[in-house]
């Protein structure tokens, strides 16, 4: 090494171990990001990526859940799980609720934690009878993000909303023509955020026919509407099922997915139908 300072060679071989100790991002794990909002603020949320080296840009999917639940660890594994087949996975509450009036990711499905939770969702729900789109805009804001990311193939994002966001996932999709798939996920009704089905892409449905949030009969009206509108709709109604059959277990109990052959399944039909609608680029 004639002529090159040793002080330099030495902090180029740091340099080496660093860039090789550091996690490559093409490798699968989580970090929590931090999307600009118009109005200044940040909606936080967690981004999965795949457990393998990364040729090509993603497709994506933006997982919009209730007030707090980005940070239930059943979430997380449902979003890991996805990311593995080959997606970017972008976990978010497009409410922006307060993460310190969640009661906690252990506690949120029982006695007084599940109580705050009802209280926060109901918040929320009197702000959306007067304004939506403060609401939309989050979830713009998480569109216009991933499409700035090099590793998203911005011409395939999926918008998959887990009860409240449900429905704002179809409102926000039949507005832009950026999202290719809708999944609607146990969601109410859509009086509070009205959709044009004209407008919509394809749109995955899932309802327990016991679900003790929203009836049922909003998923069999939604597919109907659908379905009379000509628009693709993939329908899948579970019995005996209750709200979140398709990615709650009880953690107390030491259950997992896996044990879960309704989450399992249900997991399966949301597989194929994201690799078969984001494969089209036209509505």
């Amino acid at each position: 090494m004639r002529g090159f300072p040793a002080a330099r060679y030495m902090g180029l071989v740091c340099l080496v171990l660093f860039l090789i100790w550091l996690p490559s991002p093409s490798l699968g794990y989580s970090f929590r990001v931090h999307i600009p909002l118009p109005s200044g603020s940040h909606l936080p949320g967690f981004c999965f990526l795949p457990d393998y080296a990364v040729q090509r840009p993603l497709p994506a999917v933006i997982v919009g859940v209730g007030v707090g639940s980005h940070l239930i660890p059943q979430y997380h594994e449902h979003c890991q799980h996805l990311a593995s087949y080959g997606f970017v996975v972008l976990l978010v509450d497009p409410s922006n609720y307060p993460e310190s009036l969640f009661p906690g990711p252990f506690t949120w499905d029982k006695g007084l934690g599940y109580a705050q939770v009802s209280v926060n969702q109901g918040v929320v729900a009197a702000r959306l009878l007067l304004d939506i789109e403060w609401y939309l805009n989050s979830i713009r804001a998480c569109v216009d993000f991933l499409c700035r990311w090099p590793l998203v193939d911005a011409s395939r994002i999926a918008l998959s909303g887990h009860s409240q966001p449900a429905n704002a996932a179809l409102t926000y999709a039949s507005r832009d023509l950026r999202i290719k798939a809708v999944i609607w996920n146990y969601g109410g009704s859509p009086w509070v955020m009205p959709y044009d089905p004209m407008r919509l892409p394809p749109v995955q449905i899932f309802h327990g026919d016991e679900d003790e949030v929203y009836d049922v009969k909003y998923a069999m009206r939604l597919a109907l509407d659908l379905k009379s509108h000509m628009r693709c709709c993939d329908l899948n109604i579970y019995p005996g099922q209750k709200h979140l059959f398709n990615v709650y277990y009880d953690l107390n109990k030491g259950e997992s997915r896996y044990s879960n052959p309704v989450i399992m399944d249900a997991f399966a039909r949301m597989l194929h139908f994201l690799r078969d609608t984001l494969l089209l680029h036209n509505r």
